[in-house]
């Protein structure tokens, strides 16, 4: 088998040489002694000839030929320069080749072009196909198309308001039984700065609309406020309660402000708390009368359950103003109300009628509480309860009662209290003396394989400083408004408060 390559002097300022590749052309028989001859070539110019010695009974030999006084200055369009160190480097080199290598090359080539270039046209028009053909495929599956629980195109918007503790056990049943359940829900989360506020990246997922992550401030404790509300019961005391009014009333309002901004209303809006854990989904709004505001049904305290509501507009409006009607309930002549005996104040006040409704959530709590259970105590829930609590203190619990003693205490709960609004044989009551185990997790995950399959509670521990903050700049790109303090800040709080 011959290798040609013509190659040419280049004239003028630039000199060099121009190589035109030749066909392969196969030799029978074995290969003369070198030699160096001189002979005609088409164009007149003359040509010298070098055969290598072959290597193996089937030999390659490699053929230069070059042109000398060449008179034409034409180039080859296929022409590629070679300049006179190249040239010197062909000389003084043994350019034998296995003749094995070439051939399998070169048969490969033959059947992997035959093959993509006429076999399966309507895939491939070039031999780049038979390259890609033969790599791994690693371009991303695309994601299973969603299909809400509900089929409902009304718009809901979502308040989440609170901090983000225990949200490796929430954050992804929110997720599954609160924000995917619905074709059109929109996201809004409005949560103080803390040491958990990292773990929001858990929501990760579509429509999310608007986020606010502050640092809190004090709210102003003024005389209205301080013959209006009164702190018994709250853990945090008087400004605590406060907080937790200005997280609702401000989520509310980035709702207002997101339809200002796209011109739209929603039809429903639903807020709830960070730390709720969700065994199955919100009720259905289509089940719902849109004239009622609606709460969760036991913990009333009372009042209200105000861990949880849902309402159109209009009705939300009352029930999320939690700072705003202070003054008009001064005025009403309302005196040293609770949180939830003044979330009942706002809505009555404001003509809102409302019901209870059982909603299959409840509150992640660290709390110790007293047990037995005192008659104006707390009463503390297994997470494993399979009915839906409404909204009551649950935790991971490593002491559960029997199904006897659990329903004793919850029938010892008054109505108006802290019943959790649920048939007392459907919760597992807990004992709350203690910290929660330092086996929690795998306390909790037997429930949690139940209400979010296929999924684990996710592990945080080990994210770096430098993962926390790739992953909150990837969160924070999701969201269609973004406020927070630098994410570098975010994730050196949690890292400094562990």
């Amino acid at each position: 088998m011959f290798l040609v390559f013509n190659i040419r002097p280049r004239y003028g300022a630039s000199r060099g040489f121009y190589t035109e590749p030749r066909f392969f052309q196969p030799v029978s028989e074995p290969p003369i002694a070198p030699f160096t001859s001189p002979g005609s070539h088409s164009d007149g110019s003359t040509v010298s000839i070098v055969e290598l010695q072959p290597v193996g009974p089937s030999p390659i030999v490699f053929t230069m030929s070059w042109l000398k006084n060449v008179e034409t200055r034409q180039e080859s369009p296929m022409a590629v320069e070679l300049p006179e160190s190249v040239m010197a480097w062909f000389k003084g080199k043994d350019l034998r080749l296995h003749y094995w290598v070439a051939w399998t090359v070169l048969v490969l080539g033959f059947i992997a072009y035959g093959y993509f270039e006429f076999l399966v046209p309507q895939n491939c028009d070039n031999i780049q196909c038979a390259v890609d053909y033969f790599r791994p495929d690693v371009s991303p599956k695309p994601a299973d198309p969603f299909v809400p629980l509900y089929n409902d195109t009304r718009r809901i918007a979502v308040c989440l308001v609170g901090g983000a503790r225990m949200f490796e056990i929430t954050g992804r049943t929110i997720r599954k039984h609160l924000l995917d359940v619905y074709n059109n829900t929109d996201v809004f989360v409005h949560s103080p700065l803390d040491m958990d506020s990292h773990k929001l990246t858990l929501l990760a997922g579509r429509n999310l609309r608007a986020a606010k992550i502050f640092i809190p401030t004090p709210q102003a404790e003024t005389t209205i406020v301080n013959e209006v509300i009164t702190s018994w019961g709250s853990p945090h005391g008087l400004q605590g309660l406060l907080q937790y009014f200005n997280l609702v009333e401000g989520c509310y309002g980035m709702v207002k402000q997101y339809e200002v901004q796209y011109r739209f209303k929603y039809d429903w809006i639903i807020r709830t708390r960070v730390d709720g854990y969700w065994s199955g989904p919100v009720p259905d709004i289509a089940q719902l009368d849109p004239n009622y505001y609606y709460v969760a049904a036991g913990s009333d305290f009372h009042g209200l359950n105000d861990r949880f509501g849902m309402g159109n507009p209009h009705t939300s409006g009352a029930a999320n103003a939690r700072l705003t009607l202070l003054p008009l309930m001064h005025q009403r002549g309302l005196r040293k109300l609770n949180s939830e005996s003044a979330y009942k104040a706002q809505l009555d006040i404001s003509g809102v009628p409302y019901k209870r409704i059982q909603v299959p959530f409840c509150v992640m709590t660290l709390r110790q509480e007293a047990y037995p259970k005192p008659a104006w105590g707390l009463l503390v829930l297994s997470m494993a309860s399979r009915g839906p609590m409404s909204g009551t203190y649950c935790r991971p619990c490593d002491k559960e009662e029997n199904a006897t003693v659990s329903e004793q205490v919850v029938n010892g709960c008054m109505r108006d209290w802290d019943w959790p609004g649920v048939a007392a044989r459907e919760v597992t009551v807990c004992d709350p003396r203690k910290p929660w185990s330092t086996e929690w997790r795998k306390i909790a995950a037997e429930s949690y394989s139940i209400d979010v399959p296929g999924e684990e509670i996710p592990s945080l521990s080990s994210r770096s400083v430098l993962q926390c903050i790739a992953e909150m700049q990837d969160f924070q790109r999701q969201w269609d408004v973004w406020e927070s303090p630098p994410i570098e800040q975010i994730c050196a709080q949690a890292y400094r408060e562990r």
